[in-house]
């Protein structure tokens, strides 16, 4: 029923290889500025715009669309992809928040058993209730949005496996996209149902992702349509989203669908705008996002004390030795090794 034909992107969405090496410079990019977002919010702030965070919605769209691709049109098993989601993100995760806890624990911080349990099962965001995630005293703050990830994981995957949906996952994702947008209008009207910071949670930022993943399976219908300018001017509709006097339905309904829109039609964008995502210094930092995601944050909690250029280049650093040394190696060994 919504079945686009493949494109380049299947070689990308593929990363059935072990070593991914087929890439997309494209999606790299795309990575790269949303990684750079984040580290200029958090290193290079700018009060007037709430880059983090439409970094981590870039994020987002692109992981919906991956995934949607892999489940819905390549078809990929579930045991192949879930294997290769644990590669790409179990180890060097583990890692981090083992660490954190550790280093707590040595320094008899505040952090408990429950607290570091939920942290590793991805439910931080929902208990313990209080501290609140952002609340925590460990620089686990920015684990919220791969506790979104991990859960539309989830969820993306069970939709996959009910064979009387397919060829009907872009309905059922409209759907949950729908109801996502109502699920914030109650949680912002009647605060004592959300209870904290609703923004957080899976039922309200998965709408970047299902958005996305819903308009892959549909866009082909429309391609013909998209002009070069429109992925950019998508681009630019959603960044005026954060800015501080946008509505709450701007964030929530307009920003969703505008990155959906832009994600799925990168690849008609104008040889300027594709030649700086395909750019070496964003193509590296996309490559290098992930691992870069998970240690700034010490850095970046930790940079009141300190010149913000040295925690900086401190992130920088602890990001590389993280891919290096942790992230690629350990998913190379799973992947040829995990049969």
């Amino acid at each position: 029923m919504f079945q686009p034909a493949p494109t380049l992107l299947s070689r990308s969405a593929a990363s059935s290889d072990p070593v991914e090496s087929q890439r997309v410079g494209l999606l790299d990019g795309w990575r790269g500025l949303a990684i750079l977002l984040v580290l200029q919010s958090h290193f290079l702030s700018y009060q007037g715009f709430d880059s983090g965070r439409m970094g981590v919605s870039i994020f987002f769209s692109l992981s919906g669309m991956l995934m949607s691709e892999i489940l819905f049109v390549r078809r990929v098993p579930l045991a192949t992809f879930y294997k290769r989601r644990i590669s790409r993100i179990l180890p060097a995760f583990v890692v981090f928040v083992c660490i954190v806890f550790g280093v707590s624990a040595w320094r008899a911080g505040p952090a408990t058993w429950a607290e570091f349990a939920a942290t590793l099962v991805f439910l931080r965001t929902y208990v313990p209730a209080t501290p609140g995630i952002w609340d925590s005293a460990l620089p686990i703050g920015h684990l919220w949005s791969l506790n979104v990830e991990e859960h539309c994981y989830l969820l993306l995957g069970l939709l996959a496996a009910c064979s009387a949906l397919r060829g009907r996952e872009a309905i059922v994702l409209g759907g949950l996209v729908l109801a996502s947008f109502v699920t914030y209008e109650v949680y912002l009207h009647i605060p004592s149902v959300a209870r904290g910071d609703f923004e957080l949670r899976t039922e309200i930022a998965a709408a970047y992702l299902l958005s996305a993943s819903a308009y892959h399976l549909v866009k082909h219908r429309v391609a013909h349509l998209v002009s070069a300018w429109m992925p950019l001017a998508t681009l630019a509709l959603a960044a005026a989203c954060f800015l501080p006097d946008a509505h709450w339905w701007q964030t929530a309904i307009v920003a969703p669908l505008a990155l959906a829109f832009t994600v799925n039609h990168l690849q008609q964008v104008g040889p300027a705008a594709r030649g700086v995502l395909e750019s070496m210094p964003l193509r590296r930092l996309g490559i290098w996002s992930y691992s870069i995601y998970l240690w700034q944050q010490p850095f970046y909690l930790a940079k009141a004390g300190m010149p913000a250029g040295v925690m900086f280049a401190g992130a920088l650093l602890a990001g590389l030795a993280s891919f290096y040394l942790l992230e690629q190696p350990l998913r190379g060994w799973l992947n040829r090794h995990w049969k």
